[in-house]
């Protein structure tokens, strides 16, 4: 009897340490900000969070207020929704908000590479090199030539002005996917120097390319659950083949035999291998660049073509914008005539279509910018009220919120090409809360320090790709009534989101 008494201790004081650890004693201290820690241990709030994280935060914002702490999967997340104290988060020096940790565990969850030290510093710098002013000419000009390769190719091949039907996400995705991949990784080396070589090396290009972008949808399915931990066995096994897939497809020996490689990433292998990294981190380190760089252009391509399609008003604009930049280029799109050839100079006099562009990413663009808490900190909302943040927590700023607040952006679900534009063309910057000006109005790219890096680059593969599908084909929904598919709300938190449903489109060669 005494045994089983002591068993039955001990079973409780397990149970008990166990609720210790998964955060089932916590509670709100004084100046702390609101908690809700949900039902169950550990998990928290994280189910209810993940089937839909805006109505999830909205019901919170409700319920506590401008910041409020949440229990989600065995940490805990103070989350700000007051636009004018995001800067508490930008603006905190690493000391006390660190991105590092957070993105270093999700890193080697997703990607099976292990960041080096200051890895953040060098990826800036050679970003900036890169992907930013002087250096994002030579990125325009190798994402030209790869955009007119993949989609003109059947231009001419005896299908005439034949219109082709697609789904209009796999099209776009597809296209932009392929041709990002190509400028940064390298195209297939020709095998001697006639023109056969030359074009047979096209076609290795075109197939090879191809078949990633099947592999890369796969794996892109899997992410979100593959972020958050909560694959089942076959989506793990089926997530590790495509890790090995593609760290045999990017690895630095097979790099080595490529042209045209980007300085965007010899620079940055060059760094890992000058730090005896070993070659199969580099390799891995290879796939999260591919991720990184591609994974989100190609649905936003969608979101804005779309967007053009279904709003008449604005397509005329951009077109007419377009058009008006070619002639004063002396360029024209005609048959037997040379390819047209967009320089990083002609894509900056687009305010219209950066408008539009910056519209469609205020509506399909959805990031969480989390920080880890690396001491005990003070954290002061604008209205001057202070709260203290644990030491180990983690704090995050969800902008979408922000995106759609009707205060900020006037009917905050419809589409506006010209809503990021003032009368007299400029770019429009103010916008209010408040009657506060805001400076975090808009925020696809994050903000701060962590500020996508390929944000520019990005940006020209966008537009490329649209002044491109306006110059050189005709194009139309198939069903000009149907409506706009909704988001896929379990992608929400990872960047450019995707449709719940593809819709249909044709088109077809204008030349």
């Amino acid at each position: 009897m005494e045994s089983l008494v002591q068993i039955l201790l001990a079973l409780l004081l397990s149970v008990i340490g166990a609720l210790y650890l998964l955060g089932g004693f916590r509670r709100r201290r004084t100046g702390e900000p609101p908690l809700e820690k949900g039902l169950i241990p550990w998990l928290g709030c994280v189910l209810e969070f993940r089937k839909d994280t805006v109505k999830f935060l909205q019901k919170m914002k409700a319920k506590h207020g401008d910041i409020f702490t949440v229990q989600l999967g065995g940490f805990y997340f103070t989350f700000i929704t007051d636009p004018l104290s995001f800067g508490a988060v930008v603006k905190e020096s690493r000391a006390k908000l660190d991105f590092t940790k957070f993105s270093d565990q999700l890193v080697e969850r997703v990607f099976g590479y292990h960041p080096m030290e200051n890895e953040h510093k060098f990826l800036q710098t050679a970003s900036t090199k890169h992907l930013m002013g002087d250096g994002l000419v030579v990125m325009t000009q190798a994402m030209m030539y790869n955009l007119q390769n993949l989609m003109l190719h059947s231009v001419g091949s005896g299908n005439g002005k034949v219109w082709q039907e697609s789904g209009l996400f796999a099209y776009c995705y597809n296209i932009v996917f392929r041709a990002g991949y190509l400028s940064l990784f390298g195209n297939e080396s020709p095998k001697g120097t006639g023109k056969e070589s030359v074009e047979k090396a096209k076609e290795i290009d075109l197939q090879h390319s191809n078949d990633l972008f099947c592999e890369f949808r796969k794996y892109d399915q899997l992410f979100p659950n593959l972020a958050y931990g909560v694959l089942g066995p076959r989506g793990k096994m089926e997530a590790e083949r495509l890790k090995r897939l593609f760290w045999s497809t990017l690895s630095v020996q097979k790099m080595r035999v490529k042209d045209n490689i980007s300085g965007w990433i010899s620079d940055q292998q060059q760094v890992r291998a000058e730090l005896d990294m070993q070659e199969f981190m580099q390799d891995r380190f290879m796939f999260l660049l591919l991720w990184a760089s591609q994974g989100n252009t190609g649905p936003s391509a969608f979101w804005l073509l779309l967007y053009l399609m279904k709003h008449p008003e604005a397509m005329s604009a951009v077109r007419k914008e377009v058009e008006e930049i070619l002639k004063e280029a002396g360029q024209e799109v005609k048959p037997g005539g040379p390819l047209i050839d967009l320089s990083r100079d002609m894509l900056l006099k687009t305010p219209i279509l950066d408008s539009a562009v910056e519209e469609t990413l205020r509506l399909t663009t959805v990031p969480l910018l989390t920080r880890g808490v690396v001491q005990d900190m003070t954290i002061i909302m604008a209205n001057g009220q202070e709260y203290k943040i644990r030491e180990g927590d983690r704090v995050s700023v969800f902008p979408y919120l922000v995106h759609i607040d009707p205060e900020v952006h006037p009917d905050p679900l419809t589409f506006k090409y010209d809503r990021f534009l003032n009368a007299d063309g400029s770019r429009k910057t103010d916008f209010y809360k408040d009657g506060k000006k805001l400076k975090y109005y808009s925020m696809p790219w994050g903000a701060g320090t962590t500020m996508c890096p390929g944000r520019f680059f990005a940006t020209n593969e966008l537009k490329q790709f649209v002044f491109l599908m306006l110059s050189y084909f005709d194009f139309e929904l198939t069903n000009p009534n149907e409506q706009i598919p909704d988001i896929d709300i379990r992608r929400w938190g990872f960047g450019s989101m995707h449709p719940d449903r593809d819709i249909q489109f044709r088109y077809r060669p204008r030349i």
